[in-house]
């Protein structure tokens, strides 16, 4: 999630000498999306803009024996629907995806703010995934499984989170209704 310095993660891999491939969202300005990400290349590895048909390289990555990164504290218009901080929010559903396609372990993993200027990196034990009647993984439960994750680091140190989006915007029909639910309106 976006905690901390988040951005260390890649960095830290990468002079561990762990190749990891972090998907990102790159800046609207097309100028600051090209000198960002050479600037990142430089001191992150491997980095793959989310964009469509950025899941297909993913799974590619995955595919190859790879590792990735992911931020899962987004919103994601048409995601499943799931909740944060007992709100519904929509949420990108690839990582429960790629670990039901490929049954890789999952990591959860942050970056922590000290005093002085310093950081801590935290990779947690890996995860359990949840498992369907079937025995494969449960991508809806794993995406919700994920959101508690991040959910449970804001609630230990809320000063560590930053975001500025509407992570709790419901696109589509769905949205629609809401919001005019909220409003009192008849949908």
């Amino acid at each position: 999630g976006h905690l901390g310095n988040f951005e260390l993660l890649p960095v830290a891999a990468a002079t561990f000498g762990m190749n990891i491939t972090a998907l990102f969202r790159p800046p609207n300005n097309p100028y600051l999306a090209d000198y960002i990400l050479s600037t990142r290349r430089s001191t992150m590895g491997s980095l793959l803009p989310s964009a469509t048909g950025a899941s297909f390289a993913l799974a590619a990555i995955l595919e190859k024996g790879g590792n990735i990164g992911v931020l899962v504290d987004q919103k994601f218009s048409s995601g499943l629907e799931t909740t944060f901080f007992g709100r519904p929010c929509e949420s990108n559903r690839v990582l429960g995806t790629l670990a039901r396609h490929y049954d890789c372990d999952v990591y959860p993993a942050r970056c922590v703010r000290l005093p002085g200027n310093r950081f801590r990196l935290e990779i947690e034990d890996k995860l359990t995934l949840p498992r369907t009647a079937g025995g494969s993984v449960d991508v809806h439960a794993t995406t919700q499984l994920l959101n508690d994750v991040v959910e449970r680091w804001v609630r230990e140190d809320p000063g560590q989170w930053m975001w500025f989006h509407k992570r709790w915007e419901i696109s589509g029909p769905r949205g629609k209704r809401k919001r005019a639910r909220n409003r009192g309106e008849a949908a």
